[in-house]
């Protein structure tokens, strides 16, 4: 790339803020240069651009042209940046110029749509613009929702039927309408412009379901359709659930799609992030809607299961697999990690909102018993993990577990019993009570000794009077860690104080064990129990 030179960097300035003609070929070569220049190794140049920009960013007619650059400009990057422009000055300006001006940069913008998301494949720049395009269009609609575009997620959804790279674009165009209203709005639009949009978000969803379940339910019969397009719609979908009425979920065949797509590689945490997203929803306050959503519920939690154990059963040793992973292959080993965070937020949400209900039907149909008895097993293997975040995800869950346990202490074995045989008889009948929950509680002890986090950490330093001091090094997220760990060893102790006195004792016995507790490993983390 030449080297842009400074004088003629001050005519192209020049050249850009003359409003005494229309946006040109001329024009267009001088914003382009002011483009390049922002690439130079001139510090000087490079402010100069820069400056340009901001400058044409306040300027109140440059946003009016984008239509213009566009069309004129060589350069992606210059596009990108107008459309930056463009879309900040929707946000506040959009009402300001004439009606005929916005219908025109609404159409242009619209072309722009249908070329871009047209094709089948972009480079990192034109993924970019596509991107932009489509904030645009969701800045543009906040403004014209309820008057002159009324039809548009009408007109969007028929759109898409013309063409599988359109409509995946599509798609992620209506995923960030929903984010934008529901996530993003907050200090953009007055209370009742985000009440507006919801409400017609609400009117206007069929249709958007009705799209997407066309694409998944084909696929699964047909397999025709494109695995990004689908991936597109699935990320779609999520993002809509947590709000859609009861009947787009719970009445149609969508879970049994969902579940059906588990079997695909491509789509497995995908759909797993789409059913964990169902599973905890709360429970309709209608008895009749409940029995349906609990249903549902139920076939999800034990389908899933039952294919997960085809992939990896229980006590399929997931630390053992990661650690042979770490050696082979990154890519696998950071989808076996999302996978397993995914299935973490899957059996904690289920468990954690419907566990009662579960223990409930446990009672009439032992293979419901089972069913929580591996999900926990599953879980036990996760807290395993050395990843951070999920352990924390996992420890969330085992304090409210537990605390949930101490408030009901006549459902456990008493003199801290552990009784674990799985077989049914006269005398006693299986529970999670007495089978599952007591076995897993040891596993779970093994796991928080093993992996408790460090206290606040103290340094003793002599100040200037030679006095020594002590200063608290502050780690914000460990401490919080250690405080969320002490309390649930705190519960795990109370629940069966000998079963955690052995589990410490055997702990601090290693720690004599001079071939065992060696400084590196100490240092590592290593120092575990089983």
């Amino acid at each position: 790339m030449a080297e842009v030179d400074y004088n003629t960097l001050v005519q192209a300035s020049q050249l850009l803020f003359d409003h005494s003609q229309a946006f040109n070929d001329q024009k267009a070569v001088a914003l382009d240069l002011v483009t390049s220049g922002m690439r130079s190794s001139n510090i000087q140049i490079i402010t100069a651009c820069t400056k340009i920009w901001v400058d044409l960013q306040n300027d109140q007619f440059f946003w009016t042209m984008t239509d213009q650059v566009i069309l004129l400009c060589k350069q992606n990057q210059t596009k990108f940046l107008a459309l930056k422009v463009l879309e900040e000055q929707i946000k506040t300006k959009w009402n300001l110029i004439r009606e005929e001006s916005r219908l025109g940069l609404k159409g242009f913008i619209l072309k722009q749509l249908l070329h871009f998301g047209a094709k089948d494949q972009h480079d990192s720049i034109e993924e970019s613009l596509l991107n932009q395009i489509n904030m645009i269009i969701i800045q543009i609609l906040k403004h014209e929702w309820k008057t002159t575009w009324v039809s548009f997620i009408p007109e969007i959804c028929e759109l898409s039927k013309t063409d599988q790279n359109l409509c995946e674009n599509n798609l992620k165009l209506l995923r960030l309408l929903s984010q934008e209203i529901f996530d993003y709005s907050k200090n953009q639009l007055t209370t009742n412009q985000i009440v507006e949009l919801k409400s017609n978000l609400h009117k206007e969803f069929q249709l958007i379901f009705e799209l997407c379940f066309f694409l998944v339910q084909t696929f699964v019969e047909k397999q025709n359709i494109k695995v990004t397009l689908i991936k597109q719609t699935l990320e779609t979908l999520y993002t809509y659930l947590s709000w859609i009425p009861f009947g787009f979920i719970f009445m149609t065949q969508l879970c049994e799609i969902l579940i059906q797509l588990f079997d695909n590689n491509h789509f497995r945490n995908l759909s797993i992030r789409c059913l964990t997203e169902i599973v905890i929803l709360k429970l309709d306050s209608d008895q009749q809607k409940m029995i349906i959503q609990q249903q549902k519920i139920g076939i999800i939690f034990e389908k899933i299961l039952i294919k997960l154990r085809q992939v990896f059963p229980c006590d399929f040793g997931f630390l053992g697999e990661r650690q042979r992973l770490r050696i082979t292959s990154n890519t696998q080993l950071q989808y076996f990690d999302d996978f397993c965070a995914i299935l973490t937020q899957f059996f904690t949400g289920i468990l954690s909102q419907h566990l009662d209900w579960l223990e409930n039907v446990s009672k009439t149909n032992p293979n419901v018993i089972q069913l929580v008895d591996y999900s926990l097993q599953y879980l036990i293997g996760f807290s395993q993990l050395p990843l951070e975040q999920n352990y924390k995800v996992c420890a969330e869950f085992w304090f409210d577990f537990t605390k949930r346990l101490l408030e009901q202490p006549s459902q456990l074995p008493k003199g801290n019993q552990i009784i674990l045989n799985l077989y049914s008889n006269e005398m006693n009948p299986p529970s999670l009570q007495n089978n599952s929950y007591p076995r897993i509680l040891v596993e779970l002890r093994k796991i928080v000794v093993s992996k408790m986090a460090k206290p606040q950490e103290v340094l003793i330093s002599i100040d200037e009077t030679g006095q020594p001091i002590k200063e608290e090094l502050q780690n914000t997220e460990n401490n919080a860690l250690y405080d969320l760990l002490k309390d649930l060893l705190i519960n795990l102790a109370k629940l069966n104080w000998t079963s955690t006195k052995e589990i410490i004792t055997q702990k601090l016995d290693k720690q004599v064990n001079q071939h065992y507790c060696i400084l590196k490993r100490i240092n590592n983390g290593v120092l575990v129990i089983y």
